[in-house]
């Protein structure tokens, strides 16, 4: 399955052009951001979060603009559920509110419960900022003609640091199981070897990093990538790299 946010960031800025902007992935920050120049030349930063079905994923954290290192002054949730993607557009200040509201309200229903970790945003919460392109200084109709500027360099800007070739030979010669995961944009692939159960990460962040079992790969890698204490199933997260994309746990008979 391809990377879903790099496809939401692409379909973003394939929108933005249609609607006579310009949009460019930032690199400073791990939570998608993208540059946006409206119609009338106004800069604005955005935070762009994907689904292909359910709900969005942002952290509880995302309730305090503090935590977010990306200066953004929107966000934009893309959903590719459908036949054609669709947009909502909201001002940071408002998704913070929002998400710092249910936060709360989740926090006293339960003492003891932290502020940290993953938090879902359904689409009734976003659904007024539907096609609000005013917001970012972008035309309300669409050119379909234009084609963004920067089309040949989104995938140079969305994809991995390039693996040498030295570990792709190694990996041929790799008799252990090769397994993939994908969290937050990222994909992930590693090694797991069925005799020591030791798993290690050979592409993505945290790579080169061996873990004695799965969950303890799978719960550093997600933690780091999302800045928060993850808690994770490694025999479920991670996948065998086979067309039915078995989860590890099945395909060795371990739970």
């Amino acid at each position: 399955m391809d990377n879903a946010a790099s496809l939401g960031i692409q379909a973003f800025i394939t929108e933005v052009a249609q609607r006579g902007g310009r949009a460019v992935r930032l690199t400073h920050s791990r939570r998608n951001p993208v540059q946006v120049r409206g119609v009338d030349g106004s800069l604005h930063v955005v935070r762009v979060r994907t689904k292909l079905e359910g709900d969005w994923r942002a952290r509880r954290q995302d309730g305090s603009l503090e935590t977010d290192d990306t200066g953004s002054q929107f966000w934009v949730f893309v959903d590719l559920a459908g036949s054609q993607p669709e947009f909502f557009v909201l001002p940071s200040e408002e998704v913070a509110a929002d998400i710092r509201g249910e936060v709360d309200l989740w926090v006293r229903e339960a003492p003891g419960r932290t502020r940290t970790g993953a938090h879902t945003i359904a689409v009734e919460r976003v659904a007024h900022g539907r096609l609000r392109w005013d917001l970012l200084g972008l035309s309300a109709t669409k050119d379909p003609s234009r084609t963004p500027e920067v089309v040949a360099g989104v995938e140079a800007a969305v994809r991995r640091r390039p693996v040498p070739v030295k570990q792709l030979v190694g990996e041929v010669d790799d008799a252990r199981l090769r397994v993939v995961a994908d969290f937050e944009g990222y994909r992930l692939v590693g090694r797991y070897d069925e005799a020591t159960r030791r798993l290690q990460v050979t592409r993505g962040p945290m790579e080169g990093r061996r873990f004695d079992d799965p969950t303890a790969a799978a719960v550093a890698v997600t933690s780091h990538i999302s800045g928060d204490v993850e808690v994770a199933d490694g025999w479920k997260f991670w996948r065998v790299d086979c067309p039915e994309r078995t989860p590890l746990g099945d395909w060795v008979g371990t739970s």
